[in-house]
């Protein structure tokens, strides 16, 4: 076989490219070993941002994943399979990756993973302590080399700044300014400004539209929440208003996550049913707008996360009163906004949690060192 296939007089070479960018990232990833050409052209930064773009862009081709942090693993299951199949019984992991140190899993961003080391306790009144980040991409093995950052806060976010094509990690700590932390270039500067929140319920910052966003009530008023935004590229905060309800319980905190990449908030109302709401605009309080009503026929205590898989899923995770470490996960398709019944519930490892899409980009598109990790996940 000829070592070089984008000179192949079958095809041109553009015309291959064309179709290549069509195909789901994991399959790519096995492709490289096809010849030289098609391995240096899968392996570009440029190549891996218009497949990411083409893939999330079309719904049919986006193959989204949960990822799940065990205490000595990383669980990995295929939101798709949940639909082809919704049983219990196939909510099974379809991969497992063992790890040996104590990581977290602290956000996902257009395939990638930024994964922290944790040193001692993580808690939000712990000293000052040296944490380490980094940034794995499952579907192609390739890590990061672990960049040392000071940690001060427990609230935290990853995501990426399209603006500056920079991908950002910015922890908040409410009393020594808030750090951003910007991958490739080892730059870290402090953000000093004043913030009349209370600290988030939520650790995790939710990445929509080039911002992390945070549910938190503003200082002295302890009956209304509001959304804590900062912009990845003006790194600066600003506050949005949650959706107007007149059937509110103003005393159990919403959760945000996010649903076909727009702006989403989970309500528990009465403590007996689920309300999502999407802000169908960014930042405009008006295109707020109720999606679906999940009802239950046994009472809902709290709700201790949300994912929400870009149009294709939305996931719950509502604690139960005899279980407190039982998750659960409700699956909704986007393409029947039916209210899922709770036999459609199936129970996952506690811990962290994240969506993320299958994709292309590595750290040393970013200009990191990077290497290997372990398997690939497909």
């Amino acid at each position: 076989m000829s070592g070089n296939l984008l000179e192949s007089t079958i095809l041109p070479g553009e015309l291959i490219e064309e179709i290549l960018v069509r195909v789901p990232a994991s399959y790519l990833v096995k492709f490289k070993i096809v010849c030289k050409s098609w391995n240096a052209l899968i392996s570009s930064s440029k190549f891996a941002k218009k497949q990411l773009h083409r893939s999330t862009s079309d719904p049919t081709r986006i193959r989204p994943r949960l990822a799940c942090l065990a205490m000595e693993k990383i669980l990995f299951y295929s939101v798709q399979s949940f639909f082809k199949n919704p049983s219990a019984s196939a909510f099974t992991e379809d991969a497992c990756f063992q790890i040996d140190d104590e990581l977290r899993i602290f956000g996902s961003c257009n395939g990638l993973l930024c994964i922290g080391l944790r040193k001692g306790k993580f808690m939000c009144r712990a000293p000052r302590r040296c944490k380490f980040i980094r940034l794995w991409n499952p579907c192609t093995g390739s890590v990061s080399d672990w960049l040392k950052i000071e940690q001060d806060g427990c609230v935290y976010g990853f995501g990426y700044d399209h603006v500056h094509d920079k991908y950002k990690f910015i922890d908040c700590y409410w009393k020594h300014g808030h750090k951003v932390h910007t991958f490739g270039s080892n730059s870290c500067t402090t953000i000093n400004q004043d913030l009349p929140f209370e600290h988030p319920m939520e650790w995790t910052g939710k990445f929509v539209n080039g911002t992390l966003n945070w549910v938190a009530r503003p200082q002295g008023n302890f009956t209304k929440w509001d959304i804590l935004s900062f912009d990845l590229a003006n790194e600066n905060f600003c506050q949005i208003s949650l959706p107007n309800r007149n059937d509110s319980d103003d005393d159990l905190f919403p959760v945000l996550g996010v649903w076909r990449d727009s702006l989403s908030v989970c309500f528990n109302e009465k403590e007996s049913r689920l309300v999502l709401w999407v802000m169908k605009e960014y930042g405009v309080q008006e295109s707020w707008t109720k999606l679906v009503t999940i009802s239950s026929d046994h009472k809902v205590f709290s709700i201790s996360d949300a994912r929400f898989c870009s149009d294709l899923a939305a996931s719950f995770c509502p604690r139960s009163h005899d279980s407190i470490s039982s998750f659960k996960l409700v699956m909704l398709s986007a393409s029947s906004l039916e209210p899922p019944q709770y036999e459609d519930i199936y129970d996952i490892y506690p811990g962290d949690r994240h969506v993320y899409h299958e994709s292309l980009v590595s750290p040393c598109h970013l200009g990191l060192p990077s290497f290997l990790y372990g398997s690939t996940i497909h």
